[in-house]
């Protein structure tokens, strides 16, 4: 009688035969020695190492494969090849030359739509720049032409007559400043509009009111009007009106 390779319960074991087996898991395996040799089981570990040995070769061969495609480019016409391997093209130097040509242009094809994309990121940012420096310029101009008195309904004139002046700077660190080059050097806006203001800037100024009002200038046209700015800043302003109304100083 044949022994039983496995039992799943130890009741099942016949008595005789239990010193045959041991326990593995939650069952009972036959112990033998050798069982690689025995006919049934070698034939199996032969065919298993067979198919091991099939499967790695498999691999390399796969592996091998995918070396070669990934130097392939994306257009590349694998009918277009076994044509031209097949002499249909005529010679072997040929065929290399019309795959470098293939993938000339497939490089060619990138390098256009990236520089399509740079192109258009370019001009997204030249645009923010102009606006940037443009909101720049335009509001510390108008900020330092109302400081020196310009008549409001006069504004969008002396914006227009001074704005080609203007300039913004940039500094590595990403900062800019709005400057105005003149023969001396580089200036504030503020210090150029208050020249402009003493100068061709007068007729933009606003008159103020009160006895003896020659402009907003400073400048007066009065015989006994004294000198002193009343276009410039508050501490200008102010020795201005202590020359003009010297009681209210003393006051």
């Amino acid at each position: 009688m044949a022994l039983k390779s496995v039992y799943s319960a130890a009741d099942d074991i016949p008595a005789e035969h239990k010193a045959f087996y041991k326990e593995d898991g939650d069952k009972f395996v036959l112990d033998i020695d050798g069982i690689d040799d025995h006919p049934k089981v070698r034939g199996v570990i032969t065919a298993n190492r067979e198919n091991i040995r099939k499967r790695d070769e498999y691999k390399a061969k796969v592996t091998e494969l995918e070396s070669r495609v990934s130097g392939l480019p994306e257009d590349f016409d694998a009918d277009e090849w076994a044509r031209l391997k097949a002499g249909e093209g005529g010679k072997p130097d040929e065929a290399i030359q019309a795959l470098k040509d293939q993938h000339a242009r497939a490089i060619e094809a990138l390098k256009q739509k990236h520089a399509g994309e740079l192109s258009a990121k370019d001009q997204q940012i030249g645009e923010r720049d102009s606006y940037i420096d443009r909101t720049l310029a335009d509001g510390g101009l108008k900020d330092a032409l109302l400081e020196v008195g310009v008549d409001p309904d006069l504004l969008d004139g002396a914006l227009a007559s001074l704005r080609p002046n203007v300039k913004v700077q940039r500094s590595d660190d990403g900062n800019r400043k709005a400057i105005v080059e003149t023969d001396l050097g580089e200036i504030g806006v503020p210090e150029f509009v208050k020249e402009w203001a003493a100068g061709k800037g007068k007729a933009y100024l606003g008159k103020p009111s009160g006895p003896g009002a020659e402009g907003n200038n400073g400048n007066s046209r009065g015989k006994n009007l004294p000198a002193g700015n009343f276009g410039g800043d508050k501490g200008e302003r102010t020795k201005a009106i202590a020359a003009k109304f010297p009681e209210l100083a003393q006051g």
